[in-house]
């Protein structure tokens, strides 16, 4: 049984898109670092938020952490350990957020971690595929040097079939997918 509407479903794409999209361009304006990672992330707290990684970043946070060679390639793409993880929740997020809180409202907990989760997995991906039809990644060859996903915590192999259809094809992308589960095939 679908509660929702088309519009409703927009209406949330809509706002998603608002948010990620101020809160991406507010996060390269205010560091003027170089990102290779966008990424939506979504757990069982029911609201998502975004996380990224620059080049910058990730060369301070091995040295910080003392990575091993081995652990940086895992590290170089985990969404949680990125120092802008959940960056401009509190100043882009309040409309989705709402709107996100309004719709469980009117759910059973049973529809909410089950069709709800789906709708909104599936709006995050549809934002973030609008946001990058609108470049916000880049475009032609920069866009292969960039990946964009939408992660789930804990993650249970759909990432993996995702970023394939949110990203072009490239070696930057293979080296991503190595770091990801597959899921489980019946």
């Amino acid at each position: 049984m679908d509660i929702y509407t088309e519009k409703d479903t927009e209406a949330l794409i809509e706002a998603l898109v608002k948010a990620a999209r101020a809160a991406f361009l507010s996060l390269k304006e205010t560091t003027k670092e170089h990102f290779y990672y966008y990424v939506f992330v979504f757990d069982e707290g029911l609201h998502p938020y975004i996380s990224a990684w620059s080049y910058e970043a990730l060369e301070k946070s091995i040295v910080e952490q003392q990575l091993t060679e081995e652990e940086k390639s895992w590290w170089k793409w985990d969404c949680s350990d990125s120092p802008y993880a959940v960056y401009g929740y509190d100043e882009f997020f309040p409309e989705v957020s709402e709107l996100l809180d309004k719709r469980a409202s009117i759910v059973s907990d049973d529809a909410l971690y089950g069709i709800e989760w789906e709708v909104r997995v599936n709006s995050l991906e549809e934002a973030m595929r609008r946001l990058d039809g609108a470049g916000l990644f880049g475009t032609e060859e920069e866009r292969k040097n960039v990946v964009i996903n939408v992660e789930l915590a804990p993650p249970d192999g759909s990432e993996y079939d995702r970023a394939l259809r949110l990203n072009p094809p490239s070696a930057f992308l293979s080296e991503y997918l190595e770091t990801c589960e597959e899921a489980e095939k019946n």
